[in-house]
C-alpha cells in the first residue's frame, strides 16, 4: 500500500481538492500496478484507459474551417470575441467535457507562448469569452508541458502542466488544475509529482581511452551533477604534482579564458539530438582507470535557451601544445518511477 501524503486544502476548496486527489491517486495507481511508460503525467493519464480522465471532447469547426470562421459563422461570435479571433486567430480548440465551453489556444515563438482564452458557444445566443482563471500574465503562459481542458471523473477542468519543458528540471512535474462550475472556474490546485531519475549513455566516443568504464563513470557524474555537486567536490584529490597535473592546469587556464559557448565534441558524428551545447558546465579534473588525468568538461545540453536534463561529458588531454578532446559521452535522463505526490 501506497501513502499518499497529501496536504488538505481549506474546505472552500474540497471540490477542487478531490481534482487533485483524483488525478495523485490515479497517478499512484497507475504506477503501482505497471513500470512507468509516459513522462508526463498527462500522457501517464491519458494512456490509462481503467480511469475517468478524458483531454478534450468533440470537434468545434467542421473539416477545412478554421477555428475562428466556426466560431463567427456558425456560432455568432460577440462583436468582441470576433475582433480578438481575427486579430490572433487560434490554432486549437479543446471542449471543457460535454459542456459547451471551449479553451482557444495558439503557441508562438520559441519560448512556445500560448494565448489562450475560454469561450461559450452556446447552441442558442451569441459565442462570447469568458474570464480565465486569475486572468494570467501572457508571460506566465511561455514554456508549458500543457495547457488543456480535461474531464476528471466527469468535471472539466483547465490543466496547465510543468514536466520540465525547455529546461533541465527533470525531477519533477506540477499540475494546476482549476474545476470549472457552470461557466465560473473555481480556485485552482496543485498537484506536485517527483520522479525517480535513471541516467543512461546513449552516445559516447572514445580516442585511445576505454570507453567501457568511462560509460559508467558518465553516468555517475551525471548523477552527481543534477545534485549539485560543484567542480571542487567532483575533483577533490585528484591533482598532484607529475606532469598529467601540470598539463590539466595548463588546459584550465586556456578553457576558463574561453568565453565561446562550448559544444560536445562528437568526432565528426552527427547525432540523433540537437542538445549539444552546454549550459553552465563545470570543469574538474579526472583520472581514468589508465591513470591520467584528464581535464572534464560536465553540463546538461542546451539548444539557443532550451535546456534539457540529458548532461555531456568532455574529456581533454594537452596534447600539441593546446586541450585536444579525448572523448565524449551523451548521458540521457529519463524518468523510471514516481517518488511522491503532494497536494496544495
Amino acid at each position: 500500500m501506497l501513502a499518499l501524503p497529501f496536504a488538505f486544502a481549506s474546505v472552500a476548496h474540497a471540490q477542487e481538492t478531490d481534482l487533485c486527489r483524483a488525478v495523485a491517486h490515479h497517478l499512484w495507481s497507475d504506477v503501482a500496478t505497471a513500470k512507468l511508460k509516459h513522462e508526463t503525467p498527462l500522457q501517464q493519464l491519458t494512456a490509462a484507459d481503467q480511469i475517468e480522465f478524458q483531454v478534450g471532447g468533440k470537434d468545434l469547426a467542421k473539416p477545412g474551417q478554421s477555428i475562428a470562421d466556426a466560431l463567427i459563422q456558425d456560432h455568432a461570435a460577440d462583436p468582441p470575441l470576433a475582433a480578438k479571433l481575427r486579430d490572433q486567430p487560434p490554432r486549437d480548440a479543446v471542449q471543457f467535457g460535454d459542456t459547451d465551453i471551449w479553451l482557444l489556444d495558439r503557441i508562438d515563438g520559441t519560448l512556445g507562448c500560448h494565448t489562450a482564452m475560454t469561450v461559450v458557444a452556446p447552441a442558442q445566443g451569441a459565442a462570447h469569452e469568458i474570464a480565465m482563471p486569475g486572468s494570467p500574465d501572457p508571460s506566465a503562459l511561455c514554456a508549458l508541458s500543457a495547457l488543456t481542458a480535461v474531464s476528471i471523473g466527469g468535471t472539466p477542468a483547465l490543466w496547465i502542466e510543468q514536466s520540465g519543458a525547455f529546461s533541465n528540471a527533470m525531477a519533477q512535474s506540477t499540475i494546476s488544475i482549476t474545476g470549472l462550475q457552470g461557466t465560473v472556474f473555481a480556485p485552482p490546485c496543485t498537484v506536485t509529482v517527483d520522479y525517480t531519475v535513471t541516467d543512461r549513455a546513449t552516445h559516447a566516443f572514445c580516442d585511445g581511452i576505454d570507453c567501457v568504464p568511462l560509460i559508467r563513470t558518465a553516468e555517475i557524474l551525471a548523477m552527481r551533477l543534477r545534485q549539485e555537486e560543484t567542480a571542487d567536490s567532483l575533483g577533490a584529490g585528484v591533482l598532484g604534482n607529475d606532469q598529467d597535473s601540470a598539463d590539466y592546469r595548463r588546459m584550465a587556464d586556456i578553457m576558463t579564458s574561453d568565453k565561446q559557448p562550448a559544444e560536445l565534441p562528437t568526432f565528426g558524428v552527427a547525432l540523433d539530438t540537437a542538445y549539444t551545447s552546454f549550459v553552465d558546465p563545470v570543469m574538474f579534473p579526472l583520472q581514468l582507470q589508465d591513470g591520467h588525468i584528464y581535464l572534464a568538461r560536465l553540463g546538461h545540453g542546451a539548444v539557443g535557451w532550451r535546456q534539457t536534463g540529458d548532461t555531456l561529458l568532455a574529456l581533454y588531454r594537452w596534447r600539441d601544445d593546446k586541450p585536444t578532446p579525448a572523448a565524449s559521452v551523451y548521458v540521457s535522463a529519463q524518468r523510471t518511477a514516481i517518488a511522491d505526490v503532494t497536494i496544495r
